[in-house]
């Protein structure tokens, strides 16, 4: 079997090659828009699951604008299918965008591009929390979640990167074992409002 560490960096790899091959970044910024990649690439903690993930805001903020940049992105052939829901009336206040990147028949990539409108709660809390746990990430962490991700996968245990994060830097969580345990007992919530208890001012 391959190197788990090994997988992750090859996949890495290809999420930054497809960020550039799609413009991404580049049309939002087009649209007067601001595009944070956020998630398990800018972290560089992704595995198995190949999802690529982007917060964008706009200061004029529009239904249209969001279907402009999604027309332009979508241009690509590998765009093999897109999916919108508009969460603007709920507590999200975004529209939330699905890009399916076709790699290979066996490979295809999610692209979550979240338009978030400026006076929603959520508006840079992902953000924050993405810089935060890179700036707790040591080689041990790093490897322990990216093991945890790697046994999730293979056992077919659902769990989402921010709890496994929780799991290993704010609980100490080693083993996969030790987790499933830990995932099965904690209460569930639609958005987790975990972050490492670490002071913005003390990133760097």
């Amino acid at each position: 079997m391959e190197n788990i560490e090994n997988i992750s960096k090859k996949n890495l790899e290809k999420a930054f090659e497809i960020i550039v091959e799609l413009n991404i970044k580049e049309i939002w910024e087009n649209l007067d828009s601001a595009c944070n990649l956020v998630g398990s690439v800018s972290t560089g903690l992704l595995m198995n699951h190949l999802d690529i993930d982007f917060h964008t805001y706009s200061d004029d903020f529009s239904i249209e604008k969001s279907f402009k940049a999604m027309a332009q992105i979508a241009q690509n052939n590998k765009v093999k299918k897109v999916t919108y829901r508009n969460l603007l009336e709920a507590e999200d206040m975004c529209l939330e965008w699905h890009l399916y990147y076709e790699e290979t028949p066996d490979r295809i990539w999610t692209i979550d591009i979240m338009h978030i409108k400026n006076e929603s709660p959520y508006a840079g809390v992902v953000e924050r929390v993405t810089e935060k746990v890179k700036s707790v990430l040591t080689d041990k962490l790093k490897q322990t979640i990216l093991k945890i991700k790697w046994e999730c996968h293979q056992q077919k245990e659902a769990a989402h990167g921010i709890a496994i994060y929780q799991a290993v830097i704010g609980e100490g969580i080693e083993t996969f074992e030790d987790f499933k345990i830990w995932n099965n007992n904690k209460k569930e919530a639609g958005i987790s409002l975990w972050e490492p208890d670490v002071e913005i001012g003390k990133l760097n």
